[in-house]
């Protein structure tokens, strides 16, 4: 493995790390990544309630699942990144599921269990220099 995959592998799992904070959740979150072609997809699944009794009085979990989608280019974009900006990009990210995942869930009959993929936007890699706040 050469430096510049470990780096990025590193990168990815920066990412991994700041999407776990996203949701509370009455269980520990999950969050996972893997590569396909030039693609990089990273699951968090989280649950929004547990012990919920069913027919069979099982206990089942309600779970939501967000998968984001983001491309060779935009995983290198973010690596290049200054520590300050990737943690732009990683608020950004963050919001970015929890907005789809509310209008999700505001839907009719999808407040218990939702999932949602993403294709993550070139945009949100975009983080002019300082300062980095809103106007």
């Amino acid at each position: 493995m050469n430096m510049n995959t470990i780096g990025l592998s590193q990168r990815i799992e920066e990412i991994e790390l700041a999407l776990i904070g996203t949701f509370e959740s009455p269980k520990a979150p999950t969050v996972s990544a893997y590569q396909e072609g030039d693609t990089t997809y990273l699951t968090l699944s989280w649950v929004v309630e547990t012990g919920r009794e069913t027919g069979n009085d099982a206990t089942l979990d309600a779970r939501c699942i967000a998968t984001l989608r983001l491309g060779e280019a935009q995983i290198n974009r973010y690596s290049a990144l200054d520590t300050d900006k990737r943690h732009v990009v990683q608020d950004r990210l963050r919001d970015l599921v929890r907005q789809h995942v509310v209008a999700s869930r505001a839907q009719a009959h999808s407040t218990d269990n939702c999932s949602i993929e993403l294709d993550v936007a070139d945009a949100i890699f975009d983080v002019p220099d300082e300062p980095y706040g809103m106007p």
